[in-house]
């Protein structure tokens, strides 16, 4: 048996593997994805959050989209874009609300029993957090100074004509280090 193409799978495809834990496929989806993520996180802002945060928590919500996506209603992109801006929602609207509550209204964590918290939601979160910024460390270590500021440019929604001329390059060399990059983190 050969070595899987997982850039000739569609996302469908890739979703349900990256729901196996194929790790491969999720990387895969993610190359794919992570520009759009980028995208709708800068139209997002909240105290105490930049884009870098909402862009984190947009690929926590995009791994919660692959992990819980069952193909049949609706397009992978639109579950994931979905998911994704409803995380952004409730984000905005907790920071909201946190400065609405009177402070003697608010209840310490101490005070929670057990039962109140859902123990396993949250070691889920932790766990997909956890996962999600060792995948931010893998692409910090794997890539050079210069291919982590082309990829942050490209993921934030910058064509190649404008990283190019950031960088003070040509768009087909700003190609050729996206390629190299790919290749790289799919390793």
């Amino acid at each position: 048996m050969g070595k899987t193409n997982y850039s000739a799978l569609n996302d469908s495809t890739l979703a349900a593997l990256s729901k196996k834990g194929d790790e491969a496929a999720f990387e895969e989806i993610t190359l794919r994805y992570i520009k759009l993520i980028y995208s709708i996180a800068s139209n997002y802002t909240s105290d105490g959050y930049d884009i870098q945060d909402f862009a984190q928590e947009g690929l926590l919500a995009f791994l919660i989209a692959c992990k819980t996506y069952e193909e049949g209603s609706a397009s992978f992109k639109t579950y994931a874009v979905k998911c994704a801006k409803n995380r952004f929602s409730d984000i905005v609207k907790k920071e909201n609300q946190k400065s609405s509550v009177p402070k003697d209204r608010l209840v310490p964590m101490d005070n929670l029993s057990e039962s109140e918290v859902e123990s396993e939601n949250l070691e889920d979160y932790v766990l997909e957090k956890e996962y999600l910024k060792t995948m931010l460390e893998h692409i910090q270590r794997q890539l050079s100074t210069d291919e982590r500021k082309i990829f942050s440019m490209y993921a934030r929604g910058y064509s190649y004509k404008e990283i190019a001329e950031e960088l003070g390059t040509t768009p087909k060399n700003v190609d050729n280090i996206l390629q190299k990059i790919k290749r790289k983190l799919r390793k």
